[in-house]
């Protein structure tokens, strides 16, 4: 998407329409994360979201890891590394 240096400061609203147990965890994470607002939650889980889209594109795995040394792999979405040309 090609943006202007003047279109960085605009501000574009989205409205989103959610069932009321979606909207009651993000009143949850809100809290839990002790965000500002929800759109501060949903703003950080999309610098997550691609973060996380582009490391699996580059071949990257992600792994919880808990106190006692438990791992588990974690997948956050189906994406498949992109194949060396």
């Amino acid at each position: 998407m090609n943006r202007n240096k003047q279109d960085l400061g605009q501000k574009i609203r989205v409205t989103l329409d959610l069932t009321p147990q979606f909207y009651e965890r993000l009143e949850q994470l809100e809290d839990l994360v002790e965000a500002d607002s929800k759109a501060g939650v949903i703003r950080q889980a999309l610098q997550l979201y691609e973060y996380v889209a582009r490391k699996s594109l580059e071949g990257w795995a992600f792994r919880a890891v808990n106190s006692n040394g438990k791992e588990e792999n974690i997948v956050f979405l189906s994406v498949q590394p992109r194949l060396a040309p």
